[in-house]
Formats: structure tokens, C-alpha cells, sequence
């Protein structure tokens, strides 16, 4: 003990090492966790399919209605069940169009990690170097995901008032709502395109039409969807003009999406401070680096200083984080 406290030096290699023997066992752990999830999952929607295993869904809502004078009470099942980690990763890849198997990316992105992690340690043998490389990494692919699921969203929410409305024509023109399900898988783009021809191949393999809009919903983080469910379900329940439904919904749709648009530029202002104080930091450290580096080489070559660019960024995650919620307004 005492000639690790006189060699600080080799107290930083052995905390480094142990740390990356720490990392990379729960990196092999997280990859068999997901593994045996995932392959748990998939005997669960085979036993499901096979009427072995009762489906899981959420807790069952019982709405009440005035219909031709009367009270009429029913049931809708419900969406609000808990997920597991590996679900919400399945569900944010599905979102962001690059399917529900999600064992290679998670795959090439442990391998990524593992090799950032050793190739920052054996070029630096600086472990707070070591780790930010697999921290980077992982910050990096989880905005990319993000940002295709937010751009896939858009384009849905566009579509899905075009789908609503062509679905209506279709009613009124004598054909069944399966019929202008696959119209619009047939006629639209994608990613509506997928959304309806999943649910028609649901139909197809014998689900019934309100559990695969449930369970097309559930996978899905659109609001407007989830809404179009629960009034489809309550319209084949309850009885209801479906067309006149779907114009309606379309119409709400749209004003939201005005709406949405409206706040957008109010909360711009917010967006654009983020951008200014989370940049600034980093140009004045960069022009610093470039003018003078002898007077920031502290924070390479030290310890401490290595410690406080850690803490630097951290900040900066969280004032990022911070600000992206002030700009949300829940309507």
C-alpha cells in the first residue's frame, strides 16, 4: 500500500485497469442478458401464436358511451404495461426503421466499445481517455438512432393524415376496413406503408383486427396512432360511422401539427441558447489548445486535470439534457 501511495502513477495504471476489466465484464454481460432476453422473447410469440401462452397486454380500460339513448359500456385493452430494457431498445430501433432484430448492432457496438477502450488505453495509458472513447461511442450511435426515429416520425405524422383520409374515401365507397388498410399499404409510402401492412399481415395470420392495431400501436411511439386504435377498437365495439370517424381524427391531426409548428418557433429561441452555450466551451478550449497549448496542457497530463475535463462534460451532457426539456411542451 505504501508504494502505491508513493507512485501515483501506478495506482492510476491499476484503478485503469481494473476499470477496464470492470468494463469489459459488463459489456460480455449486458451481450448475454440481451441474447437471453431476445431469445426469451421469441419463444414467447411462438407459445403466444400457438395458444399455449395467454398474450401480455396492458391493463384493460372500460370506457362508458351514449349510443341511440342509452349507456353503453366497453372495454378497451389497454397499452400502459411496463417494458423491459431490451423492449425499449427494440422498440427505438423499430422506430428508427432498422427492424425488430436488434442482436447485430448491439453486437458491432460492443465491439466498437471494446475496442476503443483498449486501443485508448494501450496509445494514451490514460484511463479517463480509455473509457470516453466507449462513453462517446455509445452517446454517438444512441443521438443517430434518435434522430432517424425523429425524422421517421415526422414523415409518419404527415402521412398518417393522408392514410386517415384515403381510408375514409375508401369506406364511403363500399369497400370493408381491412380493404382500406391494404389500400393504404398499397397506394402509400413507407414508413405508413409498413405500419399498414403489418397490421393487415397480422389479420392475415389470424390475429383479430383490433389486437394487431394494439399491438402495432404498442410498438410505436406516435400518439396519433395509439389514438386511432383505441377510437377503431371503440367504433367495432360500439357500433359508429368509421369515415365520418377518421375525417374527424384527420382534422385534429392537422390542427395538432399547426400547433406543433407554432411552438416549434416559439421555443427556437431556446434551441438556438443551447446551441451558443454548449459551443462555446468547446471553440474557446479549441482556440486555447491552437494559441497556447502549454497553458492547457494541465489538463492532458495531470490527473486532476484529466478529472476536471471529465466533470466538464458531464456538465455539458446535462445541460444539454436540461435544455432539450425546458423546450418540451406537453399538449
Amino acid at each position: 500500500m505504501d508504494s502505491l501511495t508513493s507512485h501515483p502513477e501506478q495506482f492510476v495504471r491499476l484503478a485503469g485497469a481494473g476499470a477496464a476489466f470492470v468494463l469489459v465484464a459488463a459489456l460480455w454481460v449486458a451481450v448475454m442478458v440481451v441474447w437471453s432476453m431476445r431469445r426469451g422473447a421469441r419463444d414467447r410469440t411462438v407459445q403466444e401464436r400457438l395458444g399455449l401462452l395467454a398474450p401480455a397486454a396492458g391493463r384493460e380500460r372500460t370506457l362508458r358511451l351514449w349510443r341511440e339513448g342509452r349507456d353503453v359500456t366497453t372495454t378497451v385493452p389497454g397499452t400502459g404495461a411496463s417494458m423491459s430494457l431490451a423492449q425499449r431498445i427494440r422498440r427505438a430501433h423499430y422506430q428508427a426503421g432498422l427492424g425488430l432484430d436488434i442482436a447485430p448492432p448491439l453486437m458491432g457496438l460492443a465491439g466498437g466499445c471494446v475496442l476503443l477502450l483498449f486501443g485508448g488505453w494501450f496509445l494514451t495509458g490514460n484511463p479517463i481517455v480509455a473509457v470516453a472513447g466507449p462513453a462517446l461511442l455509445l452517446m454517438g450511435y444512441t443521438g443517430w438512432v434518435s434522430g432517424r426515429a425523429r425524422k421517421r416520425w415526422v414523415v409518419f405524422e404527415q402521412q398518417f393524415v393522408h392514410a386517415l383520409e384515403l381510408a375514409a374515401r375508401s369506406l364511403r365507397a363500399g369497400h370493408p376496413l381491412l380493404g382500406s388498410f391494404q389500400l393504404i399499404a398499397d397506394e402509400l409510402e413507407p414508413p405508413v406503408k409498413t405500419t399498414f401492412a403489418e397490421v393487415c399481415q397480422q389479420h392475415a395470420m389470424g390475429v383479430s383486427l383490433e389486437g394487431a392495431l394494439e399491438r402495432v400501436a404498442a410498438a410505436s411511439s406516435s400518439a396519433d396512432l395509439k389514438l386511432f386504435s383505441t377510437s377503431v377498437a371503440i367504433q367495432l365495439r360500439s357500433g359508429g360511422n368509421l369515415a365520418d370517424m377518421m375525417e374527424r381524427l384527420a382534422a385534429v391531426i392537422r390542427d395538432r401539427m399547426r400547433l406543433g409548428r407554432r411552438i416549434r418557433v416559439l421555443t427556437s429561441q431556446t434551441q438556438f441558447s443551447k446551441r451558443i452555450l454548449v459551443g462555446m466551451p468547446i471553440v474557446l478550449f479549441l482556440a486555447l489548445s491552437i494559441v497556447n497549448p502549454t497553458y492547457v496542457a494541465t489538463l492532458y497530463k495531470t490527473t486532476e486535470g484529466n478529472v476536471l475535463l471529465g466533470i466538464g462534460g458531464s456538465l455539458l451532457v446535462i445541460g444539454v439534457f436540461a435544455m432539450n426539456r425546458m423546450a418540451v411542451l406537453r399538449y
